[in-house]
């Protein structure tokens, strides 16, 4: 454990051999000691921390990342989750090292994000690429925290979601003239089911006898092919109202036996002709996948426990519908008072039903 002597600037320097985290071994030289000593303290201290210190880039655990997700994920989500990171993340934060990775320099960059001014839905999805990335780091690269945690959110992100309440949905449906398009958009409405997974729906889905329907599959946005459905919670059974499920019925019938799925529609048109009929009807405009947003305000109305809409939802618990929906429980929570009045009212009468008021 040698220290050398810098007769020119009167002081010491630390030079040395150590082994990074991939077992390489490197030579490291560190200038500027008073003393002998503290050259020595600081070759000790760096070599008992080695094993911690991260030299590579946020580019190479990127790199790393995709290698591990594109087995792990659907290759639609890697294919997203991809395209995020490769033009939000990589090209501000690439060529920074893991160790200099800090709370700092994660805000620069969600300040440049937010001068871009996207879409609250598209910077969500930023950030969260992101925090993957750290969490990675953190994992299988020494990375000692995660920086988002401090820093928090990319500027202010909207976690409200849009929907149709009953009365706009029926004043939209009434006006809608083709009968393929509003079937698809009442089983949408009514069955919370994402887009997907409807265009994935054949024939054997439907049991017309329990009026349910059995979600297994769902139809990629970027290739059209039927794969899984998004995780494996998506798998479900759902219930379905008796006069939906015979319109279905009268559907099928109708097809050819063949006809696999059910339903030969684009994405596109459908997000068409929503916004067409939206506008036919005098309703605000909205998403196709804001049916399954409206279907969810519905049964959180109707008073349905988290745990049942969680499950028909097909999310992988309550508290991600909770996360989604917790500003819908807030509109809700004035009717509680409401609610809790009713019941003294009916107490209040009941004490004073056999009183006979006097007059004069």
């Amino acid at each position: 454990m040698p220290a050398y002597r810098d007769e020119k600037l009167k002081t010491w320097y630390a030079k040395f051999r150590y082994k990074d985290w991939q077992g390489t071994s490197r030579y490291t030289t560190k200038r500027g000691f008073k003393t002998k000593r503290e050259a020595l303290e600081y070759e000790h201290d760096f070599k008992s921390t080695s094993k911690d210190k991260v030299d590579v880039t946020i580019a190479y655990i990127i790199d790393k990342y995709f290698e591990d997700a594109e087995l792990r994920l659907k290759a639609s989500t890697f294919k997203t989750n991809k395209q995020v990171i490769a033009k939000h993340i990589l090209p501000y934060l690439g060529d920074i090292k893991v160790s200099d990775i800090t709370p700092v320099v994660v805000r620069q960059w969600q300040n440049q994000i937010i001068k871009l001014q996207l879409s609250p839905n598209t910077t969500r999805k930023i950030h969260t690429r992101c925090s993957t990335i750290f969490n990675y780091a953190i994992k299988y690269y020494g990375l000692k925290q995660n920086p988002l945690h401090i820093t928090g959110n990319i500027g202010k992100i909207e976690s409200s979601v849009n929907f149709w309440e009953i009365s706009e949905f029926n004043q939209f449906i009434s006006v809608v003239d083709n009968n393929i398009y509003k079937l698809c958009f009442k089983l949408l409405f009514y069955s919370g089911m994402r887009l997907g997974e409807l265009l994935a729906l054949n024939a054997d889905d439907f049991n017309f006898d329990t009026n349910e329907i059995t979600i297994s599959k769902s139809k990629s946005d970027n290739s059209g092919e039927i794969t899984t459905t998004k995780t494996p919670y998506s798998i479900r059974t759902i219930e379905m109202p008796v006069s939906l499920m015979e319109e279905v019925r009268s559907y099928i019938s109708g097809l050819d036996k063949s006809t696999s799925p059910i339903f030969h529609i684009s994405r596109s048109s459908l997000q068409k002709v929503i916004h067409k009929y939206a506008m036919e009807a005098g309703v605000k405009e909205i998403r196709v996948h804001d049916l399954r947003h409206s279907h969810a305000s519905l049964l959180i109305n109707g008073g349905f426990p988290i745990t049942t809409i969680s499950k028909r939802l097909g999310h992988k618990s309550p508290k991600i519908t909770l996360e989604i929906y917790s500003h819908m429980y807030a509109e809700t929570s004035g009717k509680v008072a409401d609610f809790l009045q009713d019941i003294l009212l009916v107490k209040r009468g009941s004490a004073f039903k056999d009183v006979t008021v006097l007059e004069g």
